[in-house]
Order: structure tokens, then sequence, then C-alpha cells
């Protein structure tokens, strides 16, 4: 659907603005042409009637001194002498033996003789053989205007063309901008969940599996903490879904402000999230009391820790009320064994919040896959 909204508007913008440009550029040299017209070609030809009106009458002159011989062959040759003359063209019509007017360049039109300018019948004698017929005053202006006029048709097709070459290109890459963009925000959305902007529990799955098999090539730790929100269905009983939502709006963004850049936090699903910490879970504690499960959880705990203060210490407003927020927490670390599977971490990381819900809730479970024993914060 949206692709085909930008389809139309593309080919909306693409024909208003070639309209737009060619009749804007149509205009202008249009009017370029009126005023060449006017004072380059126009004027010239007044400016020159009376130069025209003394070659017209030289030219009968010279008829009457260079064809003693009325022979259509002497006229012949005499109008295509005269007829180069610039500005001037020359014509000699007559009547054939059937009546018929001709012409000696050709068959000649009404036309041609209603609009010659200087007219002179010949004679010989008390013989009419003809008319020598002087017209087209402006013939080399003509001819350039014609040749001005195809430039301008020309000049013209190539604008349009240009203009629509340019607003495809332009129109092209803001509709390629738009899909890719569209294209990114749909990638985001694939991994990313819709209400908490966390990843989602497949983006987490897929860099789970990654994760184990890095630890196990460079045997670093790798630790897991399952989190989920205390009694939360009584949020949504108590003040609806949207309250629910703010819940977990609030809770996301304090696990996700607490934890690195490369760590990944995902909403699990339902009110349920995990944080999945890269290599952290294998320091030792050299503290008096430590029991060897502190050791392997020490640092991941400590992010624990941090995020279910915050997050006790968080008033989350519903309606016109404020309400206190509780998380219960399990932790597991994998610190590389060639034989663990992905599964292994999420199902000890789960029995650690298992345990703490049972428990009480609001507290944190630290599980030692080494003795499969589990050990309790508050």
């Amino acid at each position: 659907m949206k692709i085909s909204f930008l389809k139309t508007r593309f080919l909306i913008y693409l024909l208003f603005l070639t309209v737009l440009g060619s009749f804007l550029f149509n205009f202008l040299l249009t009017r370029q042409s009126s005023i060449t017209y006017k004072y380059f070609i126009e004027k010239p030809a007044a400016y020159n009637l009376e130069r025209s009106e003394r070659l017209a009458t030289s030219i009968y002159k010279s008829f009457q001194q260079e064809v003693p011989d009325p022979s259509m062959r002497n006229i012949h040759k005499f109008v295509e002498k005269y007829d180069e003359i610039p500005f001037l063209t020359v014509n000699f019509i007559y009547q054939d033996d059937g009546d018929v007017t001709r012409s000696v360049i050709g068959n000649v039109k009404e036309i041609d003789i209603l609009r010659a300018e200087y007219v002179y019948p010949i004679k010989y004698g008390s013989q009419d053989i003809g008319t020598l017929m002087i017209y087209d005053i402006n013939k080399e202006y003509a001819k350039g205007m014609q040749e001005y006029r195809h430039i301008l048709n020309i000049t013209r097709l190539f604008f349009v063309l240009l203009l629509f070459l340019l607003l495809s290109i332009l129109l092209y890459r803001e509709y390629s901008t738009k899909i890719e963009q569209e294209k990114r925000i749909a990638e985001y959305q694939a991994v990313h969940d819709g209400l908490t902007g966390l990843n989602t529990h497949k983006y987490f799955r897929e860099h789970l599996a990654q994760a184990i098999m890095r630890a196990q090539r460079y045997k670093r730790p790798v630790s897991l903490i399952m989190c989920d929100v205390d009694h939360f269905k009584d949020f949504n009983d108590k003040y609806g879904h949207l309250a629910g939502d703010e819940v977990l709006r609030a809770v996301s963004t304090i696990i996700a402000d607490n934890v690195r850049a490369s760590d990944i936090v995902a909403r699990y699903g339902g009110e349920e999230f995990a944080v999945l910490l890269m290599e952290i879970g294998g320091g030792k504690s050299h503290k008096p009391g430590k029991t060897k499960t502190d050791g392997l959880a020490e640092e991941a705990l400590d992010i624990a820790k941090r995020i279910k203060k915050l997050i006790g210490l968080t008033q989350v407003r519903l309606h016109s009320t404020e309400a206190n927020v509780t998380i219960s927490m399990g932790i597991s670390t994998f610190t590389g064994k060639d034989d663990y599977k992905p599964e292994y971490l999420i199902s000890e990381a789960d029995l650690a919040l298992y345990e703490s819900k049972n428990n009480g809730r609001n507290r944190i479970t630290v599980f030692d896959p080494a003795t499969k024993q589990f050990t309790e914060y508050q």
C-alpha cells in the first residue's frame, strides 16, 4: 500500500513539474521569438523599403536592357540572375498558347501573384509578352525566422526531456530514500519489541547461540539474567492493561540503561526480560565468606543488584496514583564447556528465577552449574 502510494505521488510530482516547466519555458521562448521578430525583422524591413523600391525599379530597367529578345530562354536566364539578390524574389509570368498562366521558374499560383510587391508589365512594341514580378521583400528574413523556429522547437523538446530526466532522478532519489527508510524501519521492528523497544525473543536466541560458540572458542564467560516483574497480573487487573504497559516500559528502560552497549537486553515474553552479559561472570572473589557461586557470577550479580535496586526505587504513575514495582531475577554463568548448549544456560537461569519467585519474589538467585546449587540475595 505504501509503495503504491509513493509511486502515485512520484507520477503526480513528475507530471506537475514537467507541465509547469514546459509551460514556463515555452512562454519565455515565445516571448523571445515575438521580441526578435518585432525588433530585428519587422522594423529592418520597413527601414529598407525605399532601398527595395530602388532595387525593383533597377531590375525592371535592367530587363529592358538585358533581354532585347523576349525568348523564354533569355527571360529565364535573367530571372535566375536577379533572383539571387538578397531580400528580393524575381519571377516572370506569361500566358501560353492555351491561355494558361505560366512561370519561368515553375507553376505559378494565384497567391504568388497576389502577394507580389512590384508588378511590371512587359511589352515589346505593342505586344504584351508577360509580367515581371518582384515580391517577397523579406525573403532572407523569413528564411532566418524559419530556421530560428526550427531551433526553437528543438530547444523546447530538449528542455522538456532534460527537465523530465532531472525530475526523474530527483524523485527517484526521494522514492529510493523513502523505501530505504521503510526497509530500515521494518528491519528494526523485526528485531525490536514494539512496546519496550528492546530486542525480540528471536533476536536474543540467535545472539545467545553465537555468544555460546564464542565462549567455547575463547574460553570466556557469558552470564544470563532472567527477570520477571512481580505480581504483574495484579497491575493489569487493578489498573488496566495500559498501566501494565507503562510498568513494562519503565522496567525495560532501567534495565537497558544499566548494562553495557555490548550486552543484549530482550523482552523474553510478557513481563519477562532476558539480559545477556558478554564476558562477565568469571571473576574470582577474595573477600571472606564468598562462595564459589559468588565468584562465578560476581560481576553479573553486581549488575543485577543495581537494576533491582533502581526498579525498587522507581515510582510508576498509574492513573491518579503511583505504585512501586519489584522484580525477581535469576542468574546463571557459562564458562566454556565444549558440550554446552544455549538451552542449558536459559534453563539454568530460569531455574534460578523460579527459586526467587517461589521464595517470596523481589530477590536475586544465582545458579552454580558446578555444584547445582542456588544462592539467594535480597
